[in-house]
């Protein structure tokens, strides 16, 4: 009988880092348009979730987060974050959340945030406390969304809380696809403002719609402008949902959600080792196979298996549309960036 770590191993063949982003508050203080957490639930099930995780299932979240560690390849980056939700909403308790997590895991968590809550006061009591950096989401500074925060007051939040003790860093920039005219601007804007440029990912879930030509064509230029000039002088992850490869180090990255009902994996006391061989069944439904048959293609073999919201829709578009604008921005997004570095002088 095949071990679990073997099984593992088998999985995890090359460099990874497998995250779990551990949701504890449904509660928010911004209500972004886009905004899918919220978007995708019907009042009932909003109002259901309208609170913060209870101890119990944190404790069997960190648990089944201690043995799976022991269990994986150490060609495995386990990491795990705090999302939401707006996690700042949960203030002090925040801080002895991540102690607890720390402890028995000997893992600190970041934290995924729209940056509302960071104050002095906050940010000198986290730096006590194991949280390993925050990564705050930020908006289009030319085309912000209603309801979420003002880009300019958490830029300036960013530059004057971030430290080495506790890194406050930037983390994703949604961009609608009429703004990939001005790409190009959104990155030299936080480049000039934090010397970094967040994440930049499409809308998606509800809210994503089929790009035009013209708007394929302006992504294109974009990034090729993009590429040239902040290639050597800052991390760049460009729609990662989409082009994962071209990001991370070299590394595949996995992120599987633990809900604050517990309602995916539904641990109890008893069942936590027999619950940990499920994980690869997440990692398949999460990340599933694109079945592509053009094996021609220059992308083939980094799309053979995708993120889970390519492989379903949440509008009117058919599954097949979905794809085939899946497979015409992953083209353009690939080509654009491999026809940039080629030509850049290192």
């Amino acid at each position: 009988m095949i071990s679990l770590k073997e099984k593992f191993r088998t999985y995890f063949r090359s460099p990874s880092i497998l995250c779990f982003s551990i949701s504890i508050t449904g509660r928010c203080n911004a209500n972004c348009s886009y905004c899918h957490f919220y978007g995708m639930r019907s009042k009932e099930t909003i109002k259901e979730i309208w609170k913060d995780i209870d101890d119990e299932t944190y404790r069997l979240y960190i648990n089944f987060l201690k043995r799976i560690k022991n269990a994986l390849p150490k060609n495995v980056d386990l990491q795990y974050r705090f999302s939401g939700g707006e996690p700042l909403v949960l203030k002090d308790r925040l801080f002895e959340l991540a102690d607890y997590g720390y402890k028995k895991t000997g893992i600190p968590p970041y934290i995924l945030t729209n940056g509302l809550g960071i104050t002095k006061n906050w940010v000198e009591k986290a730096k006590k406390h194991h949280i390993k950096y925050l990564f705050v989401s930020l908006e289009n500074p030319f085309n912000p969304s209603a309801g979420a925060p003002q880009t300019e007051k958490i830029v300036a939040k960013i530059k004057k809380f971030n430290s080495s003790k506790l890194p406050i860093i930037p983390g994703v920039t949604i961009v609608k696809n009429d703004d990939f005219k001005a790409l190009y601007s959104t990155c030299e804007y936080f480049y000039d403002e934090l010397g970094a440029i967040p994440t930049i990912s499409e809308l998606n879930f509800q809210a994503f719609e089929d790009p035009s030509r013209k708007q394929i064509k302006d992504l294109y230029n974009n990034i090729l402008e993009i590429v040239r000039e902040f290639y050597n002088k800052t991390q760049l992850i460009l729609f990662p949902y989409i082009s994962p490869e071209l990001s991370c180090g070299g590394k595949k990255q996995y992120l599987l959600e633990l809900d604050i009902l517990n309602k995916k994996y539904c641990f109890t006391g008893d069942n936590i080792d027999k619950k940990l061989e499920s994980v690869i069944d997440h990692l398949e439904k999460s990340y599933p196979k694109c079945y592509c048959s053009k094996k021609d293609c220059d992308w083939f073999d980094f799309c053979q298996n995708y993120k889970w919201v390519w492989n379903k829709t949440f509008n009117k578009m058919s599954l097949k549309e979905k794809q085939k604008s899946y497979c015409n921005l992953k083209k353009t997004i690939n080509k654009s960036f491999y026809n940039a570095v080629k030509n850049i002088k290192r």
